[in-house]
Formats: C-alpha cells, sequence, structure tokens
C-alpha cells in the first residue's frame, strides 16, 4: 500500500463515508496533491495547502456543462482555440493552487504548468466557468474567484447557478487588474462570450428545476 493511499480517500465511496454532501478537505503537500491525482478515483483541486475533494456531478450540472460545450464550440469555431471540461485543471502561480473550472476556453498554442512529464495544467485561459452548487457555492466565490482573478490572460469568468436560473459574469476591463460583474436572470437576458451573444435561455435550454 502506497503512502497516498494510507493518508487519503481514493474513491467516491471513501468520501462518502467521511461526510456526505459535504466539500471534503485535507491537508496536503503539493506534491502529495499530484501524488494523488495518479490513483484516486475522483476529481480533487489543491487550494490553501489543502487538498479538496470534488464529489459527484448532479444531471442537472451535467446538463448545463455539456450545453456550454455546444454553445463555446459555435463561438471559438476555430484551431486557435482549445474548450475544455472539469477534466483539464488550472494552474494559479501566486497561490500555488490547482483548479479544475467546469469549462474553460484557452488561446493555442497553450501555456502549460508541468509538474513533471505527463502532468500538467493550464496557466492560460481567456474564459473559466463554473457551475454552482449548494456545496461548492462557498468555494466557488471565497476562494477560487480571487485565485482566478488573478490569472494575467484570463478575461471572463462566468459562474452559473444550478438550482435556478441566474448567472453572474465577471470581465476584465482594459483598466489593468479591475473587473466588472453583471448579473442576469431573466431567460430573454443576453450577454457576450468572445464577441457573439449567449442567451439564458440557451444555458438552460435542457433544464427543469
Amino acid at each position: 500500500m502506497s503512502a497516498i493511499q494510507m493518508k487519503f480517500p481514493l474513491t467516491h465511496e471513501e468520501l462518502l463515508a467521511i461526510g456526505q454532501g459535504e466539500l471534503l478537505r485535507f491537508p496536503a503537500s503539493f506534491a502529495e496533491y499530484w501524488g494523488l491525482l495518479q490513483e484516486a478515483r475522483y476529481k480533487a483541486d489543491y487550494s490553501n495547502g489543502e487538498i479538496v475533494a470534488m464529489s459527484y456531478e448532479t444531471n442537472v450540472h451535467s446538463k448545463i456543462v455539456m450545453q456550454l460545450a455546444v454553445i463555446f464550440d459555435r463561438i471559438f469555431d476555430s484551431q486557435l482555440y482549445a474548450i475544455h471540461d472539469s477534466n483539464r485543471p488550472v494552474y494559479i502561480a501566486d497561490f500555488q493552487a490547482v483548479h479544475n473550472p467546469d469549462c474553460s476556453v484557452v488561446l493555442e498554442p497553450a501555456q502549460l504548468f508541468e509538474y513533471q512529464p505527463g502532468m500538467n495544467a493550464e496557466t492560460t485561459p481567456l474564459v473559466l466557468v463554473e457551475v454552482l452548487s449548494k456545496t461548492t457555492r462557498d468555494y466557488d466565490y471565497s476562494e477560487k474567484l480571487p485565485h482566478y482573478k488573478q490569472i494575467p490572460s484570463l478575461r471572463q469568468i462566468i459562474y452559473i447557478e444550478s438550482a435556478k436560473m441566474f448567472v453572474s459574469v465577471y470581465e476584465r476591463t482594459d483598466e489593468g487588474p479591475h473587473w466588472v460583474n453583471t448579473d442576469y436572470s431573466r431567460p430573454e437576458d443576453s450577454f457576450l462570450v468572445g464577441g457573439q451573444a449567449v442567451k439564458m435561455e440557451e444555458i438552460y435550454r435542457k433544464v427543469t428545476f
């Protein structure tokens, strides 16, 4: 049995046995985090010196993410861009943090942080999206958002509620590190991504609350 197996849970079943419906955190070194990724059967972030274990995604969460992939594929229909799901981590050097956004857009060629051969993370995303849930909402706003805002390449951060129709968009201004936040809650509302309009009703097209 490896040191990682002895120290951290490796399966969703083991996570549920510790705390059902909770965001579980385990103090760990940066090296232990990358070691866990090689053995665990769940996704995990690394933030503030802790491994943050991700739970199963809900049906609504999955529908929204899949719909976003369709929307972004239409907007960024060029080999200049790569569109990623939550299996592609983002590294924020200022905080030595690794997060797994639900969706991201990266301008190619990507600039990667490489922990070791075959294990790397994006460092220059243009757009990041998080689909919020009751379990992750506080973490997404209190830790991920401040981290994301420090990524120099990032132009837009989009937070999407899964329990109701509500989207909060953060856009970097042309005046240095300043961000503007706008909220949307009506089906007819829309906002720009990559210069093209994205409608609320399109994001939530297959979702029933």
